[in-house]
C-alpha cells in the first residue's frame, strides 16, 4: 500500500488508498472514524469508507468495488462475513476452517486474500480485560460470521465446555459438530441452563435496536461469571447493562476491535510500529 512522506493537507487527494467496511446495517459501526483518524494520525494516505450494502447487493457491489485500482482492502460486518468467501481467491487457515471472512487484501500478484481475526481480537480482548478461560464453560449465542469465529477460536483453547445457540438450529448444529471433530472440548447445542456457565457471550446483533429483548437471561448465572457482548454501540447493550445490575464481570463489544485493529492492520500491510489500537480515541 502506497504510503507518503507527509499526511496531504486536505483528507483526500488523487493518491489516496481506499478501504470498505461493508455491512448492512452499518450507522453503529465505528471502525471508518477509528481507522481513518489513525491512518491521517500516522501519515498514511488513506481512507476507511462505510459501505451500506444489503444482502441482495452484496455481490454485485464487491464485484464493482474490487475493479476500482486504488482499494486496497475491506472489513466484513455483519451480515456479510460468510458469503464474502465466494470474493477471495486465497484463504487463510483459520478463515478456512471458519468459514467466514472479516477482512480482505489486495495481494501483489492481484490475487485477493481473505482472513479473519475476529477470534484472535476476542480472545485478546479477554485475556486484556483479565478474563481466564482456562477449563471454563462458555455458552454461546448466535453462531453467523462473528459468532463462528469466537466458537473455533476458544474451541482451540484449553476450555471445559462449548455450547453453542443459535435461533437456525441446524447451522448451530452444523457448527457444534465440525469443531467436535478435532475440539478437545465438550460441545452441545440448545438453551441449557446457564447456573454452570462461567463465561456467556452474545455473538449475535440482538441489543442493537433498544427495543430488542435480551438474547439470554443473566439471572441463573453464578456470581463469578463473565457476560460479553460483541455488540459495539450501544456501548452498554441492554444484556451488559442486566448483567452489571447483578453485579457480574461485563466484557464490552468495543474490546474485540480494540484488540483485532493492530492483528488486521499487519493483515492490510500497515506499519507494524503504529499503535493501531483504537481505544485510544
Amino acid at each position: 500500500m502506497t504510503q507518503e512522506k507527509r499526511v496531504p493537507d486536505t483528507p483526500v487527494n488523487a493518491l489516496t488508498r481506499l478501504f470498505f467496511i461493508l455491512g448492512s446495517p452499518i450507522g453503529h459501526v465505528k471502525a471508518p472514524e477509528v481507522w481513518s483518524t489513525l491512518m491521517r494520525r500516522y501519515g498514511v494516505n488513506a481512507l476507511m469508507l462505510p459501505a451500506d450494502v444489503s444482502p441482495s447487493n452484496f455481490d454485485a457491489a464487491l464485484t464493482g468495488i474490487k475493479l476500482t485500482e486504488n482499494f486496497d482492502g475491506a472489513i466484513f460486518t455483519m451480515p456479510h462475513k460468510v458469503v464474502a468467501m465466494n470474493h477471495v481467491d486465497v484463504v487463510t487457515e483459520r478463515a478456512q476452517r471458519i468459514g467466514a471472512l472479516n477482512l480482505m487484501r489486495r495481494r501483489a500478484d492481484g490475487r485477493w486474500e481473505g482472513d479473519n481475526v475476529d477470534g484472535a481480537g476476542f480472545l485478546a480482548g479477554l485475556q486484556a480485560d483479565g478474563v481466564n478461560i482456562d477449563g471454563a464453560n462458555v455458552h454461546l449465542n448466535g453462531c453467523g460470521g462473528v459468532g463462528r469465529c469466537i466458537a473455533w477460536t476458544l474451541a482451540m483453547e484449553n476450555i471445559a465446555s462449548l455450547n453453542i445457540h443459535d435461533i437456525d438450529r441446524s447451522r448451530a448444529r452444523e457448527l457444534a459438530d465440525s469443531i467436535a471433530a478435532v475440539s478437545a472440548a465438550r460441545v452441545t447445542t440448545g438453551l441449557p441452563s446457564l447456573a454452570g456457565v462461567d463465561i456467556a457471550i452474545n455473538a449475535s446483533p440482538i441489543g442493537l435496536q433498544h427495543s430488542d429483548p435480551l438474547p439470554f437471561s443473566v439471572e441463573e448465572l453464578p456470581s463469578h461469571a463473565v457476560v460479553c457482548d460483541v455488540i459495539m454501540e450501544p456501548f452498554l447493550t441492554a444484556l451488559l447493562a442486566s448483567a452489571q445490575r447483578r453485579g457480574l464481570h461485563i466484557h464490552h463489544g468495543r474490546n474485540m476491535m480494540n484488540h483485532a485493529m493492530p492483528i488486521a492492520a499487519e493483515f492490510f500491510g500497515l506499519p507494524s510500529s503504529f499503535d493501531w489500537n483504537g481505544e485510544a480515541l
